[in-house]
Order: structure tokens, then C-alpha cells, then sequence
């Protein structure tokens, strides 16, 4: 990026802009070179004016969220990184319609567990399923994350978002194309849908039997999850019927390593960083795993983590 196309990023950013940065720092992997540049967006209005910037001089971006569903790439990203800011993290209670049901606008940055959290101390009931899932709304919409029999597309009403080609779109439920840990239509290249919020459909429930649920979620999830190891949650997806846990388990690879990247000897859908791990291992650990699985099972896992 140039001097000049550097300062009028300046100019459109309303919050200093982070040059040159390491990534890992801003993921649960703690993996990742640097960003030519990252942004932390406050407003609609200024994503949209960034997003033609970068359509105009034909920049490349991405959205990390939380950064806890993602592996980047030890040579980082030739871009600009965008985070949601403050502005774009609100939780809003909308006029209820008089039924047992909650009406709840919720920012796309707005973490999970500040969510559940508020839904906690509401008395709202749905969201009980996320204990323990890290990340932010946005990022949990367009995967939608889910575990214990629930996802994300069980309560959503509608989304607003915003894309390079069609600009601010409302998007109500019966328009979105949810399967297992996907968001099929969110669409890609220039009419690739980001969401600035979600409006969720939850109910009134007492608060106790809400919160012992979440916790026996939490608890379960830290008798079977690495507890130290920084890694992205569950790295391969589950095939239908089966666990990939369990597959990666019966070929023998718990506690596998290649450099620093270990299969983790807790929950073996784990691939994690024991310190010094750069992406190219955990690449490296991946192919170990999918080819053993797939010869011993006959079952080709496939990766819930994005790359970049």
C-alpha cells in the first residue's frame, strides 16, 4: 500500500490505524504474521465508505472478529484486518409482541458470553447452548456455531448486513440458507454478506434452571477440552452420524505433534499450539490427521477452522 492510499485510510478510519501488525495476537492460536493494516470499524456508515475504498484500489480485507475460529498464515495477510468496535458490540431489548417470546438486537461484535451472560441475568432462555463458545456474534452467525443440539439459526429472526454490492440489506429468517456450520447464502467476492446485527428470538425462563444449564454445559466442556494449549476450538467438522473426535481417537493420534502443533491429548479434535507453533505446522498436523483418519475410516474430515 502506498503513502498515498495509506493516508486516506487514515482519513476513513475513525480510530487509529494499526500498521504492520503481528496477528497472532489477536487470535486464539496465537499464530500468525503481520497485517499491512488493522482497523477497529465504529459505525455502518464508515464500514461502508471502507468497503468502496478497498473495491476502488482493489485492496484485499477481512473481518477476524474474535479470532477464535481462524488459522493465519505464518507470512500474515497482504491487507487491511477489520475488527467491530465498540459501537457495533450493543445488545438492544426491542419491543416484545406481548407473547412468551424476547425480541433481542444484538451487535455483530458483541461476544457470545457477554450475550449469554446478559441473557442470564434477564431471566431470557435459548441461548444456553453457546456456554463456552468463544467469539463474537457476527462470526457465530456465519458459522453457525451450535453444540448440545442447539445452533445459532434456532433463534434468529433476521440479520442486517452489508455488502460491496448491495449495500445495507434486512434479511429476514425464511431468506437464510443455514446447514451445519455454514451460512450458505451469505454470498462471496463482492456481494459477500457481513453482518452488523442479529435479531434473536428467545424466551422468559427462570433464571436458576438457566443458569445451572449453562454451567453443567461449562462444566462438561472443561472435563473434555485443552484447558492450557491456545488452539480454535474444533478444527475438523463432524461427518454426519459420527464424531471426528472419536475417529481421530480410534486411529491413534492423541497427542501426535509436528514442531510445536499437537492433536490434544484431552479431546483429539483439538489441534493445538503447545508454544512455539507456527501455522505451517499446524498445516502439516492436519494432513497427518485427515490421512490417517481417512485410510484407517475411510471418512475424509474436513476443516471448521478458516484459513487465512
Amino acid at each position: 500500500m502506498n503513502q498515498q492510499l495509506k493516508e486516506r485510510l487514515e482519513e476513513l478510519a475513525e480510530n487509529p490505524v494499526e500498521w504492520d501488525c503481528n496477528l497472532a495476537p489477536f487470535t486464539s492460536f496465537g499464530i500468525g504474521g503481520p497485517a499491512d493494516a488493522i482497523v477497529q470499524v465504529e459505525s455502518p456508515d464508515e464500514l461502508g465508505s471502507l468497503l468502496e475504498f478497498f473495491a476502488e484500489h482493489g485492496l484485499a480485507w477481512r473481518f477476524i472478529g474474535k479470532g477464535t475460529n481462524i488459522l493465519v498464515s505464518d507470512s500474515g495477510f497482504s491487507g487491511v484486518i477489520l475488527l467491530f468496535g465498540k459501537a457495533l458490540s450493543s445488545i438492544a431489548l426491542l419491543e416484545e409482541s406481548g407473547t412468551d417470546l424476547i425480541h433481542v438486537r444484538v451487535g455483530a461484535g458483541c461476544s457470545l458470553a457477554r450475550l449469554l451472560n446478559w441473557c442470564v441475568t434477564g431471566g431470557y432462555s435459548g441461548l444456553e447452548f453457546s456456554a463456552g463458545i468463544p467469539g463474537s456474534l457476527g462470526g457465530a452467525v456465519v458459522m453457525n456455531a451450535g453444540a448440545w443440539g442447539g445452533e445459532m439459526s434456532d433463534i434468529i429472526d433476521s440479520l442486517c448486513v452489508l455488502s460491496q454490492k448491495s449495500g445495507i440489506e434486512y434479511l429476514d429468517r425464511d431468506e437464510l440458507d443455514f446447514c451445519y456450520r455454514v451460512w450458505k447464502n451469505q454470498g462471496n467476492a463482492n456481494s459477500k454478506r457481513l453482518v452488523l446485527s442479529a435479531d434473536i428470538c428467545l424466551k422468559h425462563g427462570q433464571k436458576t434452571e438457566i443458569q445451572q444449564k449453562c454451567m453443567g454445559y461449562l462444566l462438561q466442556r472443561k472435563e473434555k477440552q485443552p484447558k492450557i494449549d491456545k488452539n480454535a476450538g474444533s478444527f475438523f467438522k463432524n461427518p454426519k452420524g459420527d464424531s471426528a473426535g472419536r475417529l481421530i481417537e480410534a486411529s491413534g493420534l492423541k497427542g501426535t505433534r509436528y514442531g510445536g502443533a499437537m492433536v490434544s491429548p484431552v479431546h483429539a479434535n483439538f489441534l493445538v499450539n503447545t508454544g512455539e507453533a507456527t501455522a505451517n505446522d499446524v498445516f502439516k498436523l492436519m494432513d497427518i490427521v485427515t490421512t490417517r483418519v481417512e485410510k484407517d475410516s475411510g471418512v475424509q474430515l474436513l476443516p471448521e477452522v478458516h484459513f487465512l
